[in-house]
């Protein structure tokens, strides 16, 4: 739906900022796959990392935000990252199978 690609760019914007600011990355790779009723956006950088936890603990880089938007269109919002090894966001969003007919948005 509509909703969900704003939600997903919104997210994809902030993953890239929060690289720009915080990663000093060389390299970022964003990947778009479908599977059955099933978008998964991963966001994927080389740069420093970081701990979740700890990320999560002082509500630094947006991550409530970038969880809160995936869930508010029935996704989920995954991150992977440890000191010296990068960082990945992987968004899960379903697919909605009516070609774009949300009827939560009416």
């Amino acid at each position: 739906s509509a909703r969900s690609e704003g939600q997903l760019l919104r997210i994809i914007q902030e993953a890239l900022a929060n690289v720009r600011k915080h990663a000093h990355a060389r390299r970022v790779k964003i990947r778009f796959e479908l599977w059955d009723s099933v978008v998964q956006t991963t966001v994927e950088d080389s740069g420093r990392g970081f701990q979740p936890a700890e990320a999560r603990r002082g509500r630094h880089f947006g991550l409530d935000t970038m969880r809160e938007r995936a869930e508010s269109v029935g996704g989920t919002l995954l991150i992977e990252s440890k000191p010296g090894a990068g960082t990945k966001v992987v968004v899960r969003l379903p697919q909605d199978e009516k070609g774009g007919n949300d009827h939560a948005s009416h």
